[in-house]
């Protein structure tokens, strides 16, 4: 798993050029600095819920991303679309076109700082799209919060 973060932080330092991202993300920026734990649990329980926290600091917000739910073994990475006191957030898979795929899902922590926020009510929603072996493969939106950025 280390590799795999080391790998990760080098593509999200290349930036979203090349990033596959769905219709109307086509100018999110890269997020620097997620992390991804190990994989914790089955995605297949029903009853763990993936969840959001936004806790605000002085000119950010911290997201933490509960029970992510992708494939077993697969990296992710986030992009962030900020306008008018609104964060939009998606994480996907590093790979969107994987040649193959582990037989199981996975749920997993995801952790992320969003800087560069104005002083005031910040409201953050957060997206997740699994890669392209899914079809239709539009972004599920995971949850809502509202921070005071101070």
């Amino acid at each position: 798993m280390q590799n795999m973060m080391v790998g990760f932080g080098m593509l999200l330092a290349v930036g979203c050029g090349g990033a596959d991202l769905p219709e109307g993300w086509e100018d999110a920026e890269a997020i620097e600095g997620l992390t991804q734990s190990e994989c914790m649990a089955s995605a297949y329980d029903e009853t763990v819920k993936e969840t959001l926290a936004a806790t605000p600091e002085r000119g950010a917000v911290h997201l933490d991303y509960g029970a992510a739910h992708f494939r077993c073994e697969q990296a992710v990475e986030g992009f962030v679309r900020i306008a008018g006191g609104k964060v939009d957030v998606l994480v996907q898979p590093a790979d969107m076109d994987p040649s193959a795929v582990a037989g199981c899902d996975c749920r997993y922590d995801i952790g992320m700082k969003i800087e560069g926020l104005s002083k005031g009510t910040v409201g953050v929603d957060l997206y997740r799209r699994w890669d392209n072996m899914n079809e239709p493969n539009d972004p599920v939106k995971i949850g809502s919060a509202e921070v005071e950025i101070p």
